[in-house]
């Protein structure tokens, strides 16, 4: 009997054990192809982290760190993607880790393409927040290096004794700042018609070109 019990035993730590490995599989190639994508699952370890009830001065580094990565991806795919239909190359092709730079670019890509498209959005609150996304995170993380090391290249602490963040209120504007840079790309493929397949990317390149001459 009691060799019948640990058989069974035996048999579902193997099951938990296969149900565990096979959970923890990862198929990285299939979830790798483009920054949106590293993107959202930094946006997912953020949101995971935050809604965590592990103590918060436990994970806030890396749950900064991943806002903030969140920001640097996405907006270098917003760049790269509405370039070619602004007309404008601010930023392409560039290796920065700057938000301000960056979000200096997406604003002036995505202002130029508005025009260029009639794409009429209220986006005004949106701008604003996603604005002061930035500009805290910047006074807080300039170079992409404070949440990730406790020293500078010249050896200097990067956060005072007595340095606080409100994570709170950061995540209030990362929510505006999350619908703006996910769904620009939305909003520009369904009015030109790219979502619905009634028109390609070498037409709508081309009536740019036709028009500009």
């Amino acid at each position: 009997m009691d060799g019948a019990l640990n058989l069974l035993s035996d048999r579902g730590f193997m099951n938990d054990t296969r149900r565990e490995k096979s959970r923890r599989y990862s198929h990285m190639g299939m979830s790798s192809d483009c920054n949106f994508t590293y993107a959202s699952q930094y946006q997912n370890a953020y949101e995971i982290l935050y809604k965590s009830d592990t103590p918060v001065d436990r994970i806030a580094l890396p749950m900064l760190y991943s806002m903030r990565h969140y920001l640097e991806l996405v907006l270098k795919y917003n760049v790269e993607y509405f370039h070619d239909y602004s007309g404008s190359r601010a930023m392409v092709g560039k290796s920065v880790h700057t938000l301000t730079k960056l979000s200096v670019a997406f604003k002036e890509h995505w202002e130029l393409v508005k025009q260029r498209f009639n794409i009429t959005v209220d986006d005004k609150v949106l701008i604003d927040d996603f604005s002061k996304l930035i500009e805290e995170l910047d006074k807080i993380d300039n170079f992409a290096i404070s949440f990730r090391y406790s020293h500078d290249r010249e050896k200097n602490k990067n956060f005072e004794w007595s340095d606080t963040v409100d994570i709170h209120a950061l995540n209030k504007l990362f929510e505006s700042s999350k619908t703006l840079l996910n769904h620009s790309m939305d909003l520009f493929e369904d009015t030109t018609g790219l979502m619905h397949g009634t028109v390609t990317k070498e037409e709508i390149l081309r009536s740019i070109a036709t028009s500009v001459e």
